[in-house]
């Protein structure tokens, strides 16, 4: 297991490329999160993070789920433009996508797609997920079962 558990390699790749969004791509990322804000309220991102925060305790991954957010963050934070900006509702968005990366596999779909959404909206980063999709590229999204 990698640094950001079972996950690290959708975490590593998310946190390089949060390093090297342009302007144009943050202001996205705010967008989208500003949308999901108000379609699902404020509310919903925090139930959200609790959910992600309490399944990578249980899953003894806490320490990695951690780790993870606060690397995609840092690396924005790095990143960021001179302009001001809002920045920091991009970071928050950046930071919940990694989290969620952390214990995607054990997350609700629905709390998943939450955390994940204005990322993925905004930069549809194409990412390996799972075994075997070292060579495969797919969205951060995952399959919908049926």
């Amino acid at each position: 297991m990698g640094e950001y558990g079972p996950a690290s390699t959708l975490v590593e790749r998310l946190v390089a490329r949060a390093g090297k969004l342009t302007l144009d791509e943050a202001a996205d990322v705010y967008q989208a999160h500003a949308a999901r804000l108000l379609i699902q309220g404020t509310g919903a991102e925090r139930l959200g993070l609790v959910k992600a925060h309490r399944t990578a305790a249980r899953l003894g991954l806490l320490r990695e789920y951690e780790r993870g957010r606060h690397a995609a963050a840092s690396a924005w934070r790095r990143a960021l433009p001179e302009t001001q900006g809002p920045w920091l509702m991009v970071g928050a968005a950046i930071a919940n996508a990694a989290g969620a990366l952390v214990v995607e596999d054990r997350l609700d779909d629905k709390v998943f797609q939450l955390l994940t959404g204005p990322w993925n909206q905004a930069i549809g980063t194409l990412v390996p997920m799972g075994p075997g999709m070292a060579t495969e590229e797919r969205s951060v999204s995952r399959p919908r079962a049926g």
